[in-house]
Parts: structure tokens; C-alpha cells; sequence
């Protein structure tokens, strides 16, 4: 299956990446690749996730207190979301 990520989840991984490095070196490499194990988790089998009231599925990053947000369009997985702990996460109403 192939995805895509909106500019709001590479704005937000990157930013994440600098964030956990500024805690620890080297967490922010950490953190990147829990997030591309996440997105192979749902590319491998998206009907694990539920479908919340907005129709987005949510994963949760395993290690790291982060969720992402993502959609299906034929076969084509649409990541519209990444958010860490704390994070509004309102603007999904306008992702697309």
C-alpha cells in the first residue's frame, strides 16, 4: 500500500525530531523511527484501526506518547495527522 504524509505531519515530525534531540541526542532519531514503524504497522494492515467519529484512524506510537491520524482513498493511505502529547488536535477537522 502505498502513503503519502500532508505538510502538517512532516511539519510536526520534523519539529518532533528537533524537540526529542534537544532532551537527548539522538532521541529524535529514535522518535523518527517510531514513526515509520507506526506507518508500516497500518500500511501492513490498516483495518486494525477504527475509524473515529471524524472517519480518521488513530495509531499510537508504541515508545513515544504521539498519535497519527490517517485515512484511506482506494489504495492510497492518507496520513493527516501526527500529535504528541498536549497537542490540538482540532485542525484535523480541515485536513483533507
Amino acid at each position: 500500500m502505498r502513503a503519502t504524509l500532508s505538510k502538517h505531519v512532516k511539519t510536526n515530525l520534523f519539529g518532533g525530531i528537533e524537540w526529542f534531540d534537544k532532551i537527548a541526542l539522538g532521541l529524535g532519531d529514535e522518535f523518527e523511527s517510531e514513526f515509520y514503524f507506526a506507518l508500516e504497522r497500518v500500511k501492513q494492515n490498516p483495518d486494525l484501526f477504527a475509524a473515529d467519529h471524524n472517519g480518521y484512524r488513530p495509531c499510537r506510537l508504541k515508545r513515544f506518547t504521539a498519535v497519527l491520524y490517517f485515512r484511506l482513498d482506494g489504495d492510497l493511505l492518507i496520513v493527516v495527522g501526527l500529535f504528541t502529547s498536549g497537542q490540538d488536535e482540532s485542525v484535523l477537522r480541515n485536513s483533507g
